[in-house]
């Protein structure tokens, strides 16, 4: 008798989780988990710990098996299928590389355990190290080399066999962060050169929005949102997903009516026209606005007092009150008179509408 492969019609998915529940004893990690993730993209599993991304990632390693539900990679089932016998490269947070061995014998382990031919080997080896900016330091030892270029070698161990899948276990936070920045880009470019599916699991909202072609917001061992970056960023479905990816003022309105194709909204006093609301006459609603979407306008029927200003160096953050209500600006250098907004002073506020979005459901 056969049973029906689910990842029959995903064949660009590389891997693709069908209703995945992880228990450990009682505690549920995964609740029914979902996932799809495209072949060649750099897909980051972001949220706070205990949301199961780290346990994610650990199943499709097969460091862990599911409590119930399918795995597959390049639409085979692996479910139950230990680790060693998966075709993937990983970098774990601690870099994990063997300080009485040199670079190029640390790239060429896991050739060897393979059983690869010598000369295989030092070609694959030079290669790779070529590629991640560290041939010339393949006879050093760990000890001898920066953070960064120990984050190199783990890489290019990781990749050297042409793994199916990528895994990098928080791969950037054991650096300061003005390296890690630089090595956000570098992973990204080899990424993109070699065209290799990668997950990566990280807490930084920066390093996903920096890094990945696809992001996935978990809290409580669920996804709470999955799609591209600025998507994510810009359109959140939940009051956790505007408030843990970036800043966003959560603000409370009640909904007085339509007109044409905007809903008519009472915030703080104000009549505002927001498209994009499916609301019933009299309900309230809450709304997510980036603080950076919004300007001051001295003409501006949206007034509010400055309670407190915080210099940010290119940036001014502003604390602002609306008759009662706090909100939150975001400002550039430029665009801020300094004796215009001292606390206590009053100012217009403006933003596009569009930039206010209406969440499903709240933290």
């Amino acid at each position: 008798m056969t049973t029906e492969n689910p990842a029959r019609d995903h064949k660009t998915s590389d891997v693709r989780f069908v209703t995945v529940e992880k228990k450990f004893d009682t505690a549920v990690a995964l609740h029914s988990l979902d996932l799809d993730i495209e072949r060649g993209t750099l897909f980051a599993l972001l949220g706070p710990s205990g949301c199961g991304k780290t346990t994610t990632l650990r199943l499709i390693a097969g460091f862990e098996q599911p409590t119930s539900g399918h795995v597959y990679i390049r639409g085979k089932d692996v479910t139950g299928i230990p680790a060693y016998k998966r075709n993937f490269g990983m970098v774990f947070q601690s870099f994990a590389l063997f300080p009485h061995l040199t670079v190029a014998e640390n790239v060429a382990f896991g050739l060897q355990m393979r059983g690869v031919a010598k000369d295989d080997i030092r070609t694959k080896v030079a290669a790779v190290l070529d590629l991640v900016a560290l041939g010339k330091f393949a006879q050093r030892y760990p000890r001898q080399l920066s953070g960064g270029q120990q984050q190199r070698v783990a890489l290019a161990r990781a990749v050297v066999f042409e793994p199916d899948v990528l895994l990098l276990d928080e791969p950037l936070s054991a650096l300061d962060k003005m390296l890690r920045e630089q090595m956000q880009v570098e992973i990204r470019q080899l990424q993109k050169r070699l065209g290799m599916t990668t997950v990566f699991v990280t807490h930084d909202q920066e390093e996903a929005l920096t890094m990945s072609d696809r992001v996935a917001v978990m809290k409580d061992g669920r996804i709470q949102q999955a799609g591209a970056p600025r998507e994510i960023y810009d359109r959140p479905q939940t009051e956790f997903v505007a408030t843990f990816l970036g800043a966003s003022n959560i603000l409370q309105a009640s909904v007085r009516g339509r007109e044409g194709d905007n809903t008519v909204i009472d915030l703080a006093g104000n009549l505002l026209h927001v498209p994009g609301i499916e609301a019933e006459t009299g309900s309230a609603v809450r709304l997510a606005l980036r603080p950076e979407k919004i300007t001051l306008r001295p003409d501006s029927p949206m007034k509010a007092t400055v309670k407190e200003v915080i210099y940010r160096g290119a940036q001014t953050l502003l604390y602002l009150d609306m008759n009662g209500m706090a909100i939150n600006a975001v400002l550039p250098n430029s665009d801020v008179q300094p004796a215009s907004v001292e606390p206590g002073s009053p100012v217009g506020l403006h933003w596009e509408k569009a930039n206010m979005v209406a969440l499903d459901r709240p933290a």
